[in-house]
């Protein structure tokens, strides 16, 4: 039968309509059927950015991993604040990562938000504002760029630094280090998946050609890594690049005449003090003793549930223990089970690759070397596992303790 030609347009239109159409009806229903989305809106309050990676929605309001948040009208935790300083008022910026946003407390229980409290307390008659920029999965990297793309608009009087978590995180490539470079690439990547998120369809093929693409999960890729050591693995944030980032922000904090304070914050207590246990009987030749101290890391309170997150530094002193035996190929084993451990990915990426007593030592030196006080909380803190929601972060009590502790601190320098 013969159809002219505006029909024929007309119906392979709708053909091609109908296409996409019925695919996107038919993935629908086996994700309704299975439970199961290409796209998921877990991460709703984590925005794509090209300096930091990601920050915080304006506005936003709802949970934060653990955490019930407001974020207010500049993208930080807390309540609506102005973005000029007024006249006359005080204000301390707060750069840090979810221990400095308050990974498992309510907003006014941060440290950020109760220092305000002490602050006021102390000076009842000066307009005070503290800003909590703590974020999540922030490194130093990220903390050094916060500064220098909104710390201008922001004016502080006085900027308190705490990192060193996310900066011994691991990646499977060194240039996969924390950078400029690779930070605006994911985010482009993050911007579209966000972008076609309307779709399902879509959303799976990209799921698919990205599963094509890489064929391999991290897990499997370290395995083809030359060496299993966590010192031969890269992290985000080497040590000495670490140290680097601590003194480019206290000479930033210092060009513009900024009092800055470093906050320096361990993991919990029974992690540290198993670890040290553990290095200590090795060093006095307790190998099975030594092997029993790092077995317990991740094993015993305040959460056991997270001992993914301390796996990877456990079983590689394991497997330096087992080698000091000459026990060769136990030890291998342990130190493919460290690197495969440290290899839980995300775009923070993995676990931690290196001691937190390392990164701290940095934060005190570098403190000292720049003539900038530090508030050691990690030696606060060292037997105080009460203190302590999890392996890192602390609990309603400990930020009130460290709210206190910086305040002191804060008061000799604003008020001179």
């Amino acid at each position: 039968m013969y159809l002219p030609l505006r029909k024929k347009l007309l119906f392979s239109a709708a053909v091609l309509l109908a296409l996409p159409l019925s695919a996107e009806a038919l993935v629908r229903l086996v994700c309704w059927m299975t439970g199961r989305v290409p796209y998921t809106a877990a991460t709703p309050w984590c925005r794509a950015d090209d300096d930091l990676l990601y920050v915080f929605p304006p506005h936003f309001e709802g949970r934060v991993f653990e955490a019930q948040a407001r974020i207010n009208n500049l993208g930080l935790r807390g309540k609506d604040i102005p973005e000029a300083k007024s006249t006359g008022t005080l204000r301390v910026l707060c750069l840090g990562d979810s221990r400095t946003f308050g990974y498992q407390v309510a907003n006014e229980q941060s440290f950020p938000a109760q220092l305000e409290l002490r602050l006021r307390e102390m000076q009842p008659n000066s307009p005070i504002e503290v800003l909590n920029a703590g974020f999540p999965g922030y490194s130093s990297y990220q903390g050094l760029r916060f500064l220098e793309t909104r710390g201008e608009r922001l004016a502080p009087d006085l900027v308190t630094v705490a990192f060193d978590f996310n900066d011994r995180r691991f990646v499977l490539r060194p240039e996969q280090a924390d950078g400029p470079a690779y930070f605006r690439q994911t985010a482009r990547a993050l911007r579209l998946r966000h972008r076609m998120r309307f779709s399902y369809a879509l959303l799976g093929a990209w799921k698919v050609a990205s599963r094509l693409r890489r064929e391999t999960t991290w897990a499997q890729d370290v395995l083809a890594l030359p060496s299993h050591r966590l010192p031969d693995l890269s992290c985000r944030v080497e040590i000495g690049q670490f140290r680097d980032n601590l003194r480019a922000i206290a000479r930033w904090c210092r060009e513009r005449q900024i009092a800055v304070v470093f906050i320096a914050m361990a993991d919990a207590p029974p992690i540290v003090q198993a670890m040290e246990e553990g290095i200590r009987l090795r060093s006095e030749k307790h190998f099975d003793k030594a092997i029993a101290a790092f077995s317990r890391i991740g094993i015993e309170p305040p959460d056991p549930s997270t001992a993914q997150w301390c796996r990877a530094l456990a079983q590689y002193e394991i497997g330096l223990t087992l080698e000091a035996q000459n026990r060769t190929s136990e030890a291998l084993e342990a130190f493919r089970v460290a690197a495969q451990a440290a290899a839980f990915w995300s775009v923070f990426g993995g676990t931690p690759v290196r001691h937190s007593k390392d990164y701290v030592q940095v934060v005190c030196d570098a403190a000292g070397e720049m003539q900038i006080p530090c508030v050691d909380i990690a030696s606060l803190f060292s037997h105080r596992p009460d203190l302590f929601a999890d392996y890192t972060h602390h609990n309603a009590e400990g930020h009130r303790l460290i709210a206190e502790a910086v305040a002191k601190q804060a008061a000799s320098m604003l008020w001179k």
